[in-house]
This record gives C-alpha cells, structure tokens and sequence, in this order.
C-alpha cells in the first residue's frame, strides 16, 4: 500500500515526503509526463496538482482507472474550483501550501479504514459466495457485480458500471447485502464506496472450478 504524488511543487512535496513518513506510508514520485508508470501494488492515496490553466490535469477516467483515493492540490480554493475538482473525478481537495497535520490525519484515517489488498481470498460459484469458514448463496445481480469488481479489483468502479454488472438493480441495495455477506462468511474482505466516484473490492474473489 502507497501514497502517488504527482506534479506537486517542491515545497508541497517536501510536506507530503514528511507526512507520509510520519504515518509509515511509502510515497512514490511520477511524471506522468516522462512516461513514468505508477509502480504495481495496492495504492491508498494519490496527489495531484491542479491548475485551471493546465490541460494535462488527469481525467475522472484516468483517476478512476488508477485506484485509490484521488486527491486534488489547488493553487486556488474557490467553490468552483472545488466543484470543478470533484466533478472530475477527485475525492478530496486541499490547499497548497499543503500543512503536515492536516495531511497526517487524513492519510491515517484512509490507512486505518482501508485493509491490505490480499486481505482474504474468497470463491464465487454454483450461486454462492465462499471464504474457508463459511458459505453463503448469493443472487445473479450479487454475483455479477463481484465479478466486475474483481476484474478490476483495486480499482474503482463507476456506480453506472456497476448497476449494468447488477442486471439494472440497485447499487446500494446489493453492496449493502454484500457487505453483510462478507461479515456472515467471516471474510476480511471490503466493499470500499469512494464518495463521487463508485466502488472498490479490496481483496480477492476467484471463480470455483468447474
């Protein structure tokens, strides 16, 4: 699990470097200019510097397709900038200059509320959801939905996906069940809702075998 930064100005990044090792998060450096890839594993938190002059700023598209928790760094907080920030696809905004406590708790809340990524491997088939405890039925919507969210596990997934996945049912209806569900199979499992955003399956869910 890591901490992104990206495009931030020196000083903003020197805050984030001490915030985040303040909370035993690694923080990886990328020019999404250069070239440079994100590195592969689980990613908690992304910062990204946002300008309203700046047409290279990433799309909702590309901050959904990264994962984690998107936050956008404004040179000017206004209501519109925020709004505009959040429309586009980031879940927090802050203000540069960044401040060190306010990043601490921020990055602390998210680690502590976000379990490791190989949490649990569980096994969906034959209509049912299964952990090595426990097994319980689940519903073709149940079902389809946790295959999308698989698929893409670690990513977050637009709720419009998402209830295509579910056969037209309700979003919230069938992640509700199914986070009662993993709490019933006793599955260290999580259904994450990223507010603005979708939906994130932190662990692992394996076809059975035929």
């Amino acid at each position: 699990m890591y901490a992104l930064a990206q495009s931030l100005i020196p000083a903003d990044l020197a805050v984030l470097t001490e915030a985040c090792a303040e909370v035993g998060l690694p923080l990886h450096v990328t020019d999404p200019e250069a070239g440079h890839a994100p590195p592969a594993g689980a990613l908690l938190v992304s910062f990204h510097r946002v300008a309203a002059t700046r047409p290279g700023d990433p799309s909702a598209a590309e901050l959904r397709r990264a994962g984690g928790y998107p936050v956008a760094v404004l040179d000017a907080v206004s209501a519109t900038e925020v709004l505009a920030a959040v429309s586009r696809g980031f879940s927090f905004t802050l203000a540069s200059p960044l401040r060190r406590p306010r990043l601490v708790e921020t990055l602390s809340y998210l680690k502590n509320v976000t379990p490791p990524e190989n949490t649990q491997v569980l096994t969906l088939g034959n209509g049912a959801l299964s952990s090595p405890a426990k097994s319980l039925p689940v519903t073709d919507a149940e079902a389809g939905l946790l295959r999308l969210l698989s698929d893409r596990s670690g990513q977050i997934v637009s709720r419009e996906e998402l209830t295509e996945a579910a056969g037209g049912e309700d979003v919230n209806k069938v992640t509700s069940v199914l986070k009662q569900k993993f709490l019933d199979i006793q599955s260290g499992a999580k259904l994450l809702k990223v507010p603005h955003l979708g939906f994130r399956l932190v662990g692992t869910v394996r076809e059975a075998a035929n």
